[in-house]
């Protein structure tokens, strides 16, 4: 493990995405209560100021600063992106195994239910989930954080069965270990790693369902901002004020390019490790 960690601090192109990431987070969480505005603030005698000192990214048609509603809107789409990745990853990583371990009819059952859940898009459950448990709380999570499952339970589904047929798993076996010493010991260990590779991939793709739902009008209600709900609320004064609608694409697309390339880097590292202990 650290020498997966120092392979992935020597990738300059993970290490440069992270930092990115990590500053976007830091000024979503810092940044709105440092700011001379509210994001529900109206001032109807600056509405639609181009970028200026006074408010950096411009007003929008209601005189609000942009600035500070994409701080706000940042803390909610971020927090529902990593929230869903983290609870898909915690689910997904406990179905992977105690399907691989337990293997028989709970495996059998269980890739079933995944396979069930993947043939329905995240979309639709995000908006069906939020429909039923009352629309614009960000009920929608439960949604994206349920589609989010199946890939980590097949992934360290396949990892467990690697793993339960190695020769140490056999010997752990031998000397009268149980399976939760198993699990924890040898299991856990090894399959940590690439929940976290997909982890990556998993709060990506929630980013992009949850601007989706913000764009479309399903998500969290107004005023409180939204990346997905600034990014349509400036689409509709593209032509005049184009600044209103990039800023939140941008945000979010440069939000998803990190996430990716830190995933891409938390592969590499792990796989320079494999290849270092195959040496």
């Amino acid at each position: 493990m650290k020498r997966s960690v120092r392979a992935f601090f020597h990738d300059p192109v993970a290490v440069g995405a992270l930092a990115v990431l990590l500053a976007i987070i830091l000024f979503c969480a810092i940044y709105p209560f440092a700011a001379p505005y509210a994001y529900w603030e109206v001032n109807t005698a600056e509405r639609h100021q181009m970028p200026s000192a006074a408010h950096p990214f411009g007003t929008d048609y209601m005189g609000r600063d942009l600035l500070v509603r994409m701080a706000w809107g940042g803390r909610v789409t971020l927090s529902v992106a990593f929230l869903t990745g983290l609870i898909a990853a915690a689910a997904g990583t406990v179905a992977g195994i105690a399907c691989g371990y337990a293997g028989g009819l709970v495996d059998s059952v269980g890739m079933r239910v995944m396979d069930a859940i993947s043939s329905v898009p995240g979309l639709l459950l995000a908006i069906v989930f939020d429909y039923l448990l009352g629309m614009g709380h960000g009920n929608f999570l439960f949604g994206i954080a349920i589609a989010g499952i199946p890939p980590f339970a097949r992934i360290v589904r396949a990892a467990v069965l690697e793993i339960g047929g190695s020769s140490y798993v056999a010997a752990s076996r031998a000397l009268g270990a149980g399976p939760l010493y198993i699990i924890k010991e040898h299991v856990i260990h090894n399959v940590m790693p690439l929940a976290a590779v997909q982890a990556t991939t998993s709060v990506a793709d929630a980013l992009t369902t949850c601007t989706i739902l913000g764009y479309i009008g399903v998500g969290i209600s107004p005023p409180r901002p939204e990346w997905g709900l600034l990014f349509d609320m400036g689409r509709k004064q593209l032509r005049s004020m184009p600044h209103l609608s990039l800023i939140p694409a941008l945000t979010i697309t440069l939000c998803i390019i990190c996430l990716y390339l830190v995933g891409n880097g938390i592969r590499d590292s792990l796989s320079a490790e494999g290849g270092a202990h195959g040496r």
